[in-house]
């Protein structure tokens, strides 16, 4: 069995040398042995069959992508490559180099790998990920005896902030922002945390120090949560109107918005937010939400309509039937009603809430009086 020599392979084009050059050695640093055209093909040799060589004796390969796209070199190693990710099962890496935002579109098979996306070439996160994809085993940040970057703190508060463990994800947070100040995503991401644990006002004063090193509209989003969840429900709409005026096609907030002024009787307002929604993201609470702001201000036909649209992308949310059943009711369409009342108990059952349930069969039994 051949050797393998080289943790991975960096396959680039030659005008992004310097910084595929810059990578290298920065997973020197980091205990792996990239294989490096310039540092492995003597002079005289041919770059192809010293390639060919090579590749056997890899256990993972980054494909780099810089601005100018494929060299010709690479897309020939591409091709070996990947007849080596099939035949031997080992990881083929896209790389995107700053500047790249997504794999082009003539790669279709690099679209369906996870890869990784450096912002600048000293990025600790793309390197922290790059190794992960080399190795296929997440690096231990030791904390207590490696020095950290904020950067490296922040990985860690967002992984835990990921598996729930939220308190532990406000302590890393607290470390990162610590050695920087200005770092607006550990604030923000700290507010997250805060929001989960309840901490409301925690939360609202991180999201507003985020805003004021950099406006972003998932911040505004955030802190409109906050605000709502506080009660503050025109500051929350004032904070959704900023979302949606840095990033227009942003479904989310076009929902909560929907949501706040729903809740303050703007029904028409609700509607339209959710009108903009379903363009972009057609989903069943967004059709239910708007179903029900429809019956609010009469539009029981219409109601029903969104309704209808809510169970069929989700046949089991009970909520539906039961709003459906109403809106029915309402109309006179009794036995329509008690059919809908009757998926919803089914539904409650099923999903064990015994509860509802018993409310539901308590509406049926009124009904067929």
């Amino acid at each position: 069995m051949t050797e393998q020599l080289f943790d991975v392979f960096l396959a680039h084009n030659s005008v992004d040398k310097p910084q595929v050059r810059a990578i290298a050695t920065k997973l020197r640093e980091r205990g792996l042995k990239p294989w490096l055209d310039e540092e492995q093909i003597p002079p005289g040799k041919s770059f192809q069959e010293e390639i060919q060589k090579a590749i056997p004796q890899i256990k993972s390969a980054a494909i780099i992508i810089g601005v100018t796209g494929l060299g010709k070199w690479q897309i020939q190693e591409l091709r070996s490559l990947m007849n080596l990710f099939v035949n031997r099962d080992i990881p083929v890496i896209p790389v995107l180099l700053p500047g790249v935002n997504k794999i082009p579109d003539n790669l279709v098979f690099l679209q369906e790998l996870n890869w990784v996306n450096f912002e600048n070439i000293d990025d600790t996160k793309a390197f922290y990920n790059l190794q992960w994809g080399i190795t296929q085993v997440k690096p231990e940040l030791h904390s207590k005896t490696v020095q950290l970057t904020a950067e490296e703190w922040f990985n860690l508060g967002y992984n835990k902030g990921q598996s729930g463990d939220y308190q532990g994800a406000i302590g890393d947070f607290n470390q990162a922002i610590q050695f920087k100040p200005d770092y607006a995503d550990a604030y923000h991401n700290r507010g997250v945390a805060k929001d989960s644990l309840g901490d409301y006002q925690g939360a609202l004063a991180d999201f507003n120090q985020a805003i004021k090193i950099k406006p972003d509209f998932q911040t505004y989003h955030s802190r409109g949560q906050a605000k709502y969840a506080l009660g503050d429900k025109q500051g929350a709409i004032a904070d959704y109107n900023q979302a949606i005026k840095i990033k227009p096609d942003f479904a989310f907030s076009y929902i909560t918005r929907g949501v706040a002024k729903d809740s303050l009787g703007d029904y028409q307002g609700a509607i339209a937010d959710y009108n903009q929604a379903i363009k972009s993201q057609p989903d069943f609470q967004t059709y239910y939400r708007r179903g029900k702001a429809k019956y609010a201000l009469g539009d029981k036909q219409g109601a029903i309509a969104d309704f209808n649209q809510a169970i069929k992308i989700k046949p089991d949310f009970a909520s539906s039937y039961i709003t459906r059943g109403i809106a029915k009711k309402n109309l006179g369409d009794k036995q329509g009603a008690i059919n809908d009342y009757n998926q919803a108990a089914q539904l409650y059952s099923q999903q064990g809430n015994m509860e509802m349930y018993l409310k539901v069969l308590d509406n049926i039994k009124n009904l067929e009086k």
